[in-house]
């Protein structure tokens, strides 16, 4: 085990005058499953304030969707966002998770644990009572999904922090023919959880005009851009962040997509995390591009700004599926009771994505009601 000591992990708490009950080494080791032992030793005290997100007083435009978006990818680095730590780290713990889903293998979210790594400074007012709340939310969270880390450390650096999904025994990538790889991913072939680092579905859109793209929320918070990647590239100070929380929603997504997944219903998948849905979008289009339409997602949270939905960082998936599938997937995540988003389909022949203003209904929809119209 690779697990870094310091001053930061160990330390006793007092952030904004009121004693915090636990060490964030102590938070950590009650996530492991076999944790080492404890030190023994009289624990030094971090004495700190958090710190508080400026006012927010942008206004955005929806007509520069395509600007925010290129801004974002023109980022080099992402600064992390100390006084939104918690929120953002919880993201971070979802989107290692969900960038797991894409894989090769047969696993569901329970047989998975999570490597944790953070770099951080103490030299700053906010940096300690940061870290803390960083370790504390991720913390929580990973309890709430049934997950456990097998490895943390912490060492000195620029404030970030990673996560990285695997199973307890983890195929290593071998060079082996098609056919052998095909039968090992069969579920009923396989005896031990198992996740390989070969995606089993591309990310990139597939030149088919009747498939759809789907869009699945892991979590229903509220879209809010707080310690955004929109707001770094804007240089605005958003004042709320999402509050990614129910994890017993994210099982249930997780489930139903990692089922369409390894059945081999999902034909091309990314994972909705930094930069926001517009962000994924996009990532799935250098080469077959796509219509779509989020009114339907902005109409469901209240008429939410668009620009929110946008970029807003609440995990979730978008994938692409067969219009002849379309309504076994519909059954599918009904059953689950977790609720999607129809968003349009793929445009061969040009590349990037086109916001438009109304999604086709789908063929079995749209026989529905054309018999409920023919009904006296």
């Amino acid at each position: 085990m690779n697990m870094g000591k310091t001053d930061l992990l160990s330390s006793n708490y007092i952030i904004d005058g009121v004693q915090m009950t636990l060490t964030p080494e102590k938070m950590l080791r009650e996530c492991m499953a076999d944790p080492p032992l404890e030190a023994d030793g009289d624990a030094p005290t971090l004495a700190d304030e958090s710190p508080d997100p400026a006012p927010d007083n942008q206004t955005y435009d929806e007509n520069l969707a395509e600007a925010y978006a290129s801004a974002i990818e023109a980022l080099e680095k992402r600064d992390f966002p100390l006084p939104f730590a918690g929120p953002y780290t919880v993201g971070k713990v979802a989107q290692a998770l969900v960038d797991a889903i894409w894989m090769g293998g047969h696993f569901r979210l329970p047989d998975l644990s999570l490597k944790a790594d953070w770099k951080w400074t103490d030299k700053g007012i906010g940096l300690p009572a940061s870290f803390y709340f960083s370790v504390e939310d991720a913390c929580n969270y990973i309890d709430a999904l049934g997950v456990k880390i097998n490895r943390y450390s912490v060492v000195s650096g620029q404030p970030s922090v990673s996560f990285k999904a695997t199973t307890v025994a983890e195929e290593e990538e071998l060079d082996v023919p098609e056919e052998e790889s095909l039968l090992r991913d069969l579920p009923y072939r396989t005896v031990n959880p198992r996740i390989s680092r070969r995606r089993k579905i591309p990310a990139g859109l597939f030149p088919e005009a009747s498939d759809w793209l789907i869009y699945i929320p892991f979590d229903p918070c509220d879209y809010r851009l707080g310690g955004s990647a929109l707001a770094q590239a804007l240089g605005t100070s958003p004042s709320t962040a999402p509050e990614i929380q129910d994890a017993d929603y994210f099982m249930d997504c997780y489930e139903v997509v990692r089922e369409l997944v390894e059945d081999g219903i999902v034909k091309a998948g990314v994972t909705v995390g930094e930069g926001g849905l517009l962000t994924a979008l996009r990532s799935m289009a250098p080469i077959t591009g796509a219509d779509v339409c989020i009114h339907d997602i902005c109409k469901a949270y209240g008429d939410e700004m668009p620009v929110r939905v946008l970029f807003s960082e609440v995990p979730g998936v978008v994938i692409q599926i067969a219009n002849i599938d379309y309504d076994y997937v519909d059954a599918e995540l009904i059953l689950q009771d977790v609720v999607y988003y129809p968003l349009g389909h793929p445009v061969p022949g040009r590349e990037g994505i086109r916001l438009t203003q109304k999604v086709d209904i789908p063929q079995i929809l749209e026989s529905l009601l054309n018999t409920l119209e023919g009904e006296d």
